[in-house]
Order: C-alpha cells, then structure tokens, then sequence
C-alpha cells in the first residue's frame, strides 16, 4: 500500500479496443486502485470490426464508465461525447483528469477545464502526426494539440525518443513540460510456461523444424501489416519459415484478400485476436513489428517478455527498446535483443528474417536478453510509482498556487489601504 495520500484520478480513452494503449490504461488503473487511490477508467464506443479488449477490464475488476457518443470517427456525437464527460466529471469531482489518445486527450481536457478539474495530464502512446493522415488534417491536429498543451498540466510520452519528437520535431510543447515514463507490463503473462509450449504451433500445423513468425497488432493503416505479406512473398517457400498474424482491425479483409492475391496461404495463416497471448509467443521463434510509426510498441515488451528475439522497423521510441551496440548487415542492424530495419524496407526486412531464421543460438541469446531488459524497467509497480508521484507534484504546487492566492487576497482585504477605500 502507498503512503501518499488518497488521490481522485480518472482515466479517459476513446475505446477499449485491441492496443497497447488499452492495456496500458488498465494497468495504470488497476496499480493506482491498488494503492487505495480511487481510480475510475472512462472509454467510449468501438468503431466496426474492431476488437474488445473490455474482457481485460473485466478480469482485472475495474471500474469502467462508458461515455456514449466518444468514438475515433469525429461527427456530431463529439459534442454529446463532450457534454457526457462535462456529466460525469461533475458527479465523480475528480482531483485529476488523466487522458490517452487522440480524439479523447481533446474532449477529456476541454470538458476537465470547463468542469474545474485541478490537473489535467495527457499521454501520447504514439501519435497521429505521421502515418494516418493526410498531411493538412495531420498539420491541423499538430495545430489543435499545441493549444490544448497550454491547458494541460504535464504531456507524458512513453519513450525518450517520443518525448524529443514532441519538443522538437512537432513543436507541441515545451521540452519542460513533457516527461518520459515507461510502459508497464504484467511479466506473469508472458513467461513461457512448459505446459503452454506447442499449443498453439500445433494448431497451425507448424512442424517443429520450422521457424515461426508471428506479428501481433491492430490491423491498422499505421502498423503496415501488408509489409508482412510483401516479406512471406520474398522469403518465399524455401525459407525455412512460417508466418502467423495475430490481431484484428479494419484491415482484416484487406490482409486476408491480399494473402490469397499472392498465394501465401501455405505460408501464412491469420488467426485473429487471441486472449492468451502467452501461449502464443511460446510457441514463436521471432517476432516481427512492420509499423510506420509507434510510441513504444507493446507486441515487442511482450515478445521479450517470454524471451523472442524481435525484427522490426525502427520507428518512433522502438529503438528506444535495444540493447547493446549495433552491428551493420546488409541494410539492418543487429542488437543483442533483436534487429532494426529501415521504415517501409520490405527486402531489408526479409533479408533480416532470413539471417534469423537460420541462427537459433542468436535468437535463443536475444530472447535472454531481452527479458533481462523487460523485467528490469517495465514493471507495473514502476509505472504506479511514477505516475503517484507525478499526480503528487502537480496537486501540491495546485493547492499551494491557491493558499497563496488566499493569502495575497485576505492581505488586500486587511490592508489599510483597501479599509480607508470602504
């Protein structure tokens, strides 16, 4: 149990779908909830065929508020969304409005102004700048986020590289306001458990001489997931491999019609979102990340987590996650977790699959590496003390901003001059 003093916080997020983020705010919740502070999660609606990761919520016996009308897609139900946060935030009087994602980070911090909320925190996981929309609408929600920074108490970004590109590259803030606090991860999930092993390779079909892949992730325009199949299409049959997704999203049907296009249905099977996800990565040998941008990426704190070895594009905080120096190879580089490739290079990204591939003591010395990695910084009780402590800092120089207020307005009221003006 925490010593700090109890602490009022509402979590807000467009949508408990398949991600990073959702797994992330639940953790936050249930760590801070742990700690007998009183922590409520408030998400809106899925948008279709996406997957619910509401069963999480559900087992880690949270408390979740649905805000209707709060959904990804902008419309005229954004001004109900934002009259229902108005709502809720009345009737729950929170101490701190803490907001993740784009569309929900915009309503949660307008409606906690408009409602008095002392402290208002925001977290990028990723962002929406580059590689989901067009350029005009991604300078203009570069514009919209620089103006809700000054009415935002603290932005958190989850990796250092992230926190530069904030400051710097985009300009949303100063580098003052912004601080990096690591993702968390609940290691007990992950760790591959014998009796797990071979489950799932078999129900693929998977002899055990060959190397499974496995990408894991939303099917979304900004995880590239069609980088994978251009990648199966260049290792080919003879390489030694087989190649499993493992997700859902809107480019489901996209990813499906475009494996059969290419004739990878041999080579690469789509099983959906699957709940035991430790099981899964037990029985994988690599694990890919195709992403065209990313804060830090979830798939690969889980993949290390049960010890695989990683490929992945060298994206947003995802260097962030290597270890050692790198060596240089044929357009990649090699760390002692797992191998950068450029952003988009499908070939480098093959020809780095296959120098896996046909090294099992490397992966079997990355896999060590990188779960030494993980479990000694992304810890939920790390994320819980960072967070206390933020919420901490920022509610103390609140109350002592008012007592001083207080005091410089009771002086004028006692002053001889404001009597002799009565």
């Amino acid at each position: 149990m925490s010593s700090a003093p109890t602490m009022k916080v509402a979590h807000v997020i467009t949508r408990l779908n398949v991600g990073g983020a959702t797994v992330q705010v639940m953790l936050a919740t249930q760590a801070l909830c742990e700690r007998q502070h009183r922590a409520v999660l408030m998400s809106g609606e899925l948008s279709p065929n996406e997957g619910s990761m509401h069963y999480l919520a559900d087992a880690l016996g949270l408390r979740v508020v649905n805000i209707p009308g709060l959904r990804r897609q902008c419309g005229l139900g954004d001004l109900a969304a934002l009259w229902q946060l108005i709502r809720v935030f009345r009737r729950e009087r929170p101490e701190i409005v803490h907001t993740h994602t784009a569309k929900a980070g915009a309503l949660g911090r307008v409606a906690a102004l408009l409602t008095g909320v002392p402290v208002r925190v925001h977290t990028f996981h990723g962002n929406v700048f580059d590689g989901y929309f067009a350029w005009p609408l991604g300078w203009t929600i570069r514009c919209v986020e620089r103006v809700l920074a000054r009415f935002t108490d603290y932005l958190i970004t989850v990796s250092e590289s992230q926190r530069h590109q904030l400051a710097e590259t985009y300009r949303i803030a100063p580098a003052n306001k912004i601080v990096s606090i690591p993702l968390a991860l609940d290691m007990t999930r992950f760790v591959e458990h014998n009796a797990a092993k071979g489950r799932f390779r078999a129900s693929l079909g998977c002899p055990a001489n060959e190397v499974l892949v496995g990408w894991v992730g939303r099917l979304a325009c900004v995880k590239a997931p069609e980088l994978l199949l251009d990648c199966a299409r260049r290792v080919g049959t003879n390489g030694g491999c087989r190649f499993v997704m493992v997700g859902d999203g809107e480019l489901r049907a996209a990813c499906e019609q475009g494996i059969q296009k290419l004739g990878l249905e041999s080579q690469l099977t789509m099983v959906g979102w699957q709940r035991e996800l430790g099981a899964i990565y037990a029985d994988l040998d690599l694990v890919v990340l195709t992403s065209k941008n990313e804060g830090t990426p979830v798939t690969l704190l889980e993949a290390m987590a049960a010890g695989r070895p990683f490929v992945a594009t060298d994206v947003g905080g995802v260097r962030d996650l290597v270890v050692g120096a790198p060596v240089q190879r044929d357009g990649f580089e090699i760390f002692d977790n797992g191998i950068l490739v450029p952003a988009g290079n499908a070939q480098a990204l093959a020809e780095a699959m296959r120098y896996m591939t046909g090294n099992l003591q490397l992966r079997r010395a990355m896999g060590r590496k990188g779960r030494e990695f993980v479990e000694s910084r992304f810890s939920p009780e790390r994320l819980a003390t960072d967070l206390e402590q933020l919420y901490g800092n920022l509610l103390g120089s609140k109350r002592a901003a008012e007592e001083g207020r207080w005091r410089r307005f009771a002086a004028r009221q006692s002053s001889p001059l404001h009597k002799r003006e009565e």
